[in-house]
């Protein structure tokens, strides 16, 4: 399915009124910030997301605040505010709004309590759930459910979040989560590495891919024939409008779920949610982060000197050339397409059947939403998000891989 360029910017352009973007803020909870990045009378967070800013904060009593950035009084930033008192006060004047958006002290005014009343700042919905604060950017008195995805419940120590900002569009994000065979390919070294069952997507580099439509998006299975009857089984879950849940290696390995939420047209936060419903998580990739705000690392340059990519180690063996991270082997690859890259120009093959289905199915819905201005499976309730189950494992190639997840 190659696409025209109109629908290319459709599924990839959010700011203003865009009709993505409009979709997106009317319809869906969004990742803001991890929740350890927010301290109770802490540095405010300066949260751009759909091309538009906010500031978050958690206050004294540990309330978390969405609001716009810009201070009503003289348009000031917030996020240069002073944490204090349950409050956020402007340092330009002193102007101090609570997490619910009011004003509650303006001290350059005279009759205080009248005027405080009469100063409106857009505050927004938030909730702290699975080391994440969330936001609900819509206006309406509708909010859609909460996507309680498996991770969302979980105790901190079954769970790691971290995020990463790239400067490229969000949906490059997404489509490189449901690109089965890149595995076997641009990560063949690090899975090479660890071992385990998951070296078997080196066995067979093609992958014959079958899907489930599901309410929320698809399913789907990568089944790689591993020779003496066997198959190796991976199942992913797209699930609308950024998430991505992956298969762990195996059973009881942790399982992971990606999120790549757009900041603005040319910019993307990817998100990484490792976790283990099973127990405690222990040292992952992802759980020794340095920086909750910025790990994994991006590739350590630009274009001129092909984004830092080391042909030594590629001489000793390394596939990519990107040692640094898993993920930094994907940021390359997302960056050296372009900020939003032209998918009108591509060639696609069978590899790419998941690709294509996540666009048939986002452009259905952003063109529903145009026609209907709602998101039917967005707020019906219908979703169970915490029964999404993505797995691995090897069957007969005569088995059902849909045994896996019943």
């Amino acid at each position: 399915m190659t696409i025209s360029r109109a629908d290319n910017d459709l599924l990839t352009l959010v700011e203003g009124e865009a009709p993505l973007g409009k979709m997106l803020r009317d319809y869906y909870w969004l990742p803001a910030v991890p929740s350890s990045a927010l301290e109770a009378d802490g540095k405010p967070f300066r949260l751009r997301i759909l091309g538009r800013n906010f500031v978050v904060f958690r206050d004294s009593e540990g309330r978390v605040g969405v609001l716009d950035e810009a201070c009503p009084h003289r348009r000031a930033s917030l996020a240069l505010g002073r944490n204090e008192d349950n409050g956020l006060r402007c340092i330009y004047h002193g102007w101090k709004f609570n997490a619910a958006g009011d004003l509650v002290e303006a001290p350059n005014a005279r009759q205080q309590d009248r005027f405080c009343k009469s100063v409106r700042l857009n505050k927004y919905h938030a909730t702290d759930r699975g080391g994440i604060v969330w936001v609900w950017l819509g206006q309406g008195e509708i909010r859609p459910p909460f996507p309680n995805l498996p991770f969302t419940e979980l105790p901190a120590d079954q769970r790691c979040v971290t995020t990463q900002v790239v400067p490229t569009n969000w949906l490059q994000g997404v489509e490189a989560t449901m690109d089965t065979t890149h595995l076997s390919f641009l990560h063949s070294s690090t899975i090479e590495l660890q071992g385990g069952p998951r070296k078997n997507v080196l066995t067979d580099k093609t992958a014959r891919m079958e899907f489930d439509e599901q309410p929320y998006g698809f399913r789907y299975a990568a089944i790689r024939e591993i020779g003496d009857g066997k198959t190796y089984v991976r199942i992913n879950n797209y699930v609308m409008p950024w998430y991505s849940v992956i298969c762990p290696p195996d059973a009881n390995a942790p399982g992971t779920v990606f999120m790549s939420v757009p900041i603005d047209d040319k910019t993307h936060r990817a998100w990484f949610v490792h976790f283990n419903v099973h127990g405690p998580l222990g040292n992952t990739m992802f759980s020794q982060s340095p920086d909750v705000l910025a790990w994994p690392p991006l590739p350590p340059g630009g274009p001129d000197d092909n984004w830092g990519q080391n042909r030594d180690v590629m001489k000793r063996g390394h596939f990519s050339g990107f040692p640094q991270h898993l993920a930094t082997e994907d940021f390359a690859m997302f960056m050296s397409q372009g900020d939003i890259f032209d998918r009108s120009e591509e060639q696609l093959c069978e590899a790419d059947l998941a690709i294509v289905r996540l666009r048939r199915v986002l452009l259905q819905t952003v063109r529903q939403y145009q026609q209907t201005h709602r998101v039917e499976a967005a707020v019906d309730g219908t979703i169970d998000y915490a029964s999404i189950v993505s797995v691995g494992g090897v069957l007969s190639s005569e088995a059902n891989w849909r045994s896996l997840v019943q």
